[in-house]
């Protein structure tokens, strides 16, 4: 009980303005711990990754040292056959794996396309002039029509999307030569002159 009647004159014996430091130093010394606190826990965190990160970087210098040993014996293998011709073979056998692993990989590439994507490289328009013949190629056709109330109601027939007219075939039009086109330059220059 005399704590409490200490700490009762204390307060008593304090200004406003100590009391207003007083709970300012309580205050800072609370952040302070929590801070430290923090910095710990942070601490703690980053020697777990860093012992993952190490167990990580050794997985690596394994795989590293199996490859290299690897490279190793296929050097050993090209040196045994060291001979011009037997450098001609090999390069002729390297370069029809290397013909083979590409054809490979392009199969892949191509066996991993969806029917969308196998659909879409269909339909790409590439350059203008395949712009031009692909125009008027695919039509919007209806299955039938009805009218209610003024209003045209049509049901799209969405199996048949392809156009059944004929293509007109778009051909290069001139509409005047470059005779006409200089004669006519020369008028409207000799107008101008006129005019001023």
């Amino acid at each position: 009980m005399n704590i409490f009647k200490d700490i009762y004159t204390f307060i008593n014996y304090l200004d406003g303005v100590d009391i207003i430091f007083l709970v300012a130093i309580i205050t800072l010394l609370i952040l302070l711990v929590t801070l430290l606190y923090f910095i710990k826990i942070n601490r703690d965190d980053d020697n777990d990754i860093s012992n993952q990160d190490n167990s990580n970087n050794d997985n690596n210098k394994k795989i590293e040292d199996i490859l290299d040993k690897i490279e190793i014996k296929e050097e050993k293998e090209m040196n045994e056959n060291s001979d011009e011709e037997g450098e001609l073979l090999d390069l002729e056998s390297l370069t029809k794996k290397l013909e083979e692993q590409k054809k490979q990989e392009e199969n892949k590439d191509i066996a991993a396309c969806t029917e969308y994507e196998k659909e879409q490289e269909e339909k790409a328009i590439i350059s203008y002039d395949e712009l031009l013949k692909k125009h008027n190629q695919y039509a919007i056709n209806y299955e039938k029509e009805e009218v209610k109330d003024d209003l045209v109601i049509k049901k799209v027939n969405l199996n048949n999307l392809i156009n059944t007219e004929e293509k007109e075939e778009l051909k290069d039009v001139r509409v005047i030569s470059y005779k006409k086109e200089e004669d006519f330059l020369s008028a409207l220059k000799e107008l101008n002159r006129l005019l001023n």
